[in-house]
């Protein structure tokens, strides 16, 4: 089967056309979107006010484009939401859920045969006001020791839009919600993870710094040993191929994609094989 995957198509108002137009045109059988959905620019927000103006994005532009995608070709959608997009507005798509599309955070679904999708979308702390999707990261580390962090922001839990402040000390972490996920891991799967992997050549800001999780690292790492992890994908961290560049790497044998996102949609296109003894991914583009 063939899988598209592409992640912060917020980075331009286009890019969810385009990547329903690549889903067609390279005839996938699943297409990805790894978080980071609504666009940067939304033309009402300063009238409605960006909560109310995301929710118009998913209802007027981004659940139609769904459709129109289903109605045009037998292809299955995977999304979720990442840390630039409000929670207060992810139950607009539920009513969704199982239909039109497969919400990632937390789920796992049989992506084909013997092959399961699993799927998380919090990030460790960054230097951005809003922390809907964010959590400390390790019981040992919170965040990179080279990341700016911004504790004090807004989270929309609520329904609405309310200050917080990140307790690095007591909050949960994305360690603690991987060792939950664990338990779910019965086979061979994919992993997608809106935050890259600590230290790779796909968590790199501008300055060469890595920012990525280093829990999402040590998940990565003890699920590829064991053989059942077979590619793991991510976003997040837009220009990371142009600095360390490539848009991939392997930890142990698990293929690790971040393709980046720029004004021109950039996307990975895949193809999962079954193999003996379990299944294999190979990268077709880039």
């Amino acid at each position: 089967m063939r899988i598209l995957f592409v992640a912060d198509i917020h980075a331009h108002h286009d890019h969810l056309a385009q990547s329903i137009e690549k889903t067609i045109e390279h005839d996938v059988d699943a297409l990805i979107i790894g978080g980071d959905i609504v666009p940067h620019e939304l033309p009402n927000a300063h009238a409605l006010g960006l909560l109310d103006a995301q929710a118009m994005y998913i209802e007027g532009t981004l659940i139609p484009a769904f459709k129109r995608l289903k109605a045009a070709k037998a292809v299955s959608i995977y999304f979720d939401f990442g840390n630039d997009d409000f929670m207060a507005n992810r139950p607009l798509l539920e009513p969704y859920q199982g239909d039109l599309f497969h919400l990632l955070h937390l789920q796992k679904y049989a992506i084909a045969d013997g092959v399961d999708l699993i799927g998380y979308m919090m990030v460790p702390p960054t230097p951005f006001q809003r922390k809907d999707w964010e959590k400390p990261d390790a019981s040992d580390v919170p965040y990179p020791s080279s990341s700016r962090v911004r504790l004090k922001g807004y989270a929309t839990g609520s329904g609405q839009i309310e200050e917080v402040v990140l307790d690095l000390d007591e909050d949960p972490t994305i360690e603690e919600d991987l060792d939950r996920l664990e338990g779910t891991i019965q086979r061979p799967f994919i992993f997608v993870a809106h935050c890259p992997p600590h230290d790779t050549p796909l968590d790199m800001l501008s300055s060469g710094s890595h920012v990525g999780s280093i829990s999402i690292r040590r998940f990565i790492e003890k699920w590829s040993r064991r053989n059942l992890l077979i590619a793991s994908l991510h976003g997040h961290i837009h220009e990371s191929p142009r600095v360390s560049g490539t848009t991939h790497t392997r930890i142990n044998d698990a293929l690790a994609v971040n393709p980046g996102q720029d004004v021109e949609l950039q996307f990975a296109l895949m193809e999962l094989a079954r193999q003996k003894g379990g299944a294999a991914i190979r990268l077709l583009d880039p």
